[in-house]
């Protein structure tokens, strides 16, 4: 099959010029993406949102709402003043392959407009709530306008910086209230997700009567056994009462029950998993199966976007990379590429190979070479750490988690792991914003290692 692609590219015309290319959506892969090609081509970036907004950090933002300034900037200020790219406030409502251009909406504007391109890459991410059907969340803004009328905090647009902090000010002054009165909350789904805010909320919100439920025998259901310990540790000897094999049924009396809660919760925070947003592609390129009942865009080991036929889209000019894909090629217990992890790390390594396939096939359509050379992308060992706070001064570092159950193994704990998840975002934020040497740097130098001692690429990878 992917022989048959690479032959299929040299038969597209050569463009003249620089080759223009079209990222949907910013975040870590659409900023990774634009930064590894705009030395070479002509990059257009668009985005919902006028702001970049560091999504591992927004847990500390509700508790602590100084803390969310350190962790966002200006999308238009960053890419166009310091990265040289154009940039896009608006929403893609349409991809069209044949044409090659993408409609969207700008924020100021009345009317559809389009946007050409020679190379596509998709990065626009997902929602974190698939019990609801916008996918609405505190973790994530409502930014889309098919579901902004939906929503529960209408009257703030969150596409603006100005409305996304005035949503997050709202839910910490309704935090501050409920500390006041003792109230009970509950938090149901213990995975690092949960497990991280139950420990925010414990060390800001003292007065919180917390309960942490799950369906899974244990909190960090994937993640290695001895992660799981520590945290509920942390968690019994902090006052977080935690309750686990039941399912989340509010309407039942009976699981109200077994929580320890028979007169209910004041608060109720659900981590049910993840959602799609790639609401603007045909469905064509959209998976049936996958989490929250699939739609998730389906890729091949080039990170090309395919159909349900197993063939190319777009000529094989569009690439996908980070959330919004569908995680994993192959089959349950054959994987070609095991499912990974809807975080930074992979994200951005994906965005990388992409760029790196990009500028391959560039070269050989203006050649008119027979075939394209792609290179596969693999799982990266960066998809199998996770660093999960446990309020600011405490936390756990697990390396190592690969898609069997209990994988991974307990790296570092409390303070120490607490100052490596604060690291992770300090150098993190410097290197998207472009004003801190030593941060790019070292950034540039995970991604682009070339000996690759952990995961499953190959030893030696020039990228």
């Amino acid at each position: 099959m992917e022989d048959e692609a690479d032959d299929h590219f040299a038969q597209a015309p050569a463009t003249t010029g620089p080759s223009r290319v079209l990222i949907v959506g910013g975040g870590f892969a659409g900023l990774a993406a634009a930064r590894q090609l705009r030395r070479r081509f002509r990059v257009t970036l668009v985005d919902t949102k006028e702001y970049f907004e560091f999504t591992p950090g927004i847990m500390r933002a509700y508790c602590k709402p100084e803390s969310w300034q350190t962790i966002t900037f200006m999308y238009q200020h960053t890419i166009e003043k310091v990265w040289g790219i154009r940039f896009i406030w608006g929403e893609v409502t349409w991809l069209d392959s044949t044409l090659r251009s993408a409609t969207f909406k700008s924020m100021f504007g009345t009317e559809q407009d389009s946007v050409p391109y020679d190379f596509c890459i998709l990065a626009n991410g997902c929602n974190f709530n698939q019990l609801m059907e916008t996918g609405e969340s505190p973790w994530f803004p409502t930014v889309h306008e098919c579901n902004r009328e939906k929503s529960t905090t209408v009257h703030v647009d969150e596409r603006f910086y100005e409305g996304r902090r005035r949503r997050i000010l709202e839910e910490h002054f309704m935090l501050q209230h409920l500390n006041k009165q003792k109230a009970q909350v509950l938090i149901v789904g213990a995975g690092f997700m949960g497990v991280e805010w139950a420990c925010e909320l414990r060390h800001f919100f003292s007065g919180l009567r917390i309960t942490l439920t799950d369906f899974l025998p244990r909190c960090l259901g994937p993640l290695p056994e001895d992660a799981a310990r520590y945290c509920e540790s942390y968690m019994q000897s902090h006052g977080i009462r935690t309750q686990y094999g039941v399912k989340f049924d509010k309407d039942s009396h009976t699981f109200w029950s077994k929580v320890g809660l028979p007169g209910g919760a004041a608060k109720i925070y659900t981590f049910p998993g993840v959602k799609n947003s790639n609401y603007f592609l045909p469905k064509v390129v959209l998976s049936e199966r996958g989490p929250g009942g699939g739609g998730w865009i389906i890729f091949n080991k080039k990170l090309q976007v395919m159909d349900k036929h197993n063939k190319v889209w777009g000529d094989g000019r569009v690439f996908v990379v980070g959330d919004s894909n569908l995680g994993s090629i192959g089959e349950l217990s054959n994987w070609e590429i095991a499912p990974m992890p809807k975080t930074a790390y992979p994200a951005e390594q994906q965005a990388v190979h992409a760029c790196r396939n990009i500028c391959t096939l560039d070269t050989a359509l203006r050649n008119r070479a027979r075939t394209a050379g792609l290179r596969s992308t693999w799982h990266p060992w960066g998809a199998g750490i996770f660093a999960i706070s446990l309020g600011p001064g405490d936390g756990c570092v697990v390396v190592g988690v690969k898609d069997e159950k209990g994988s991974g193994c307990l790296w570092s704990t409390g303070t120490v792991a607490a100052a490596q998840k604060q690291l992770i975002e300090n150098t993190k934020m410097r290197h998207c914003r472009g004003d801190g040497l030593l941060a790019m740097v070292a950034w540039y130098l995970i991604h682009h290692w070339p000996i690759n001692l952990c995961g499953t690429g190959p030893l030696i990878s020039c990228i």
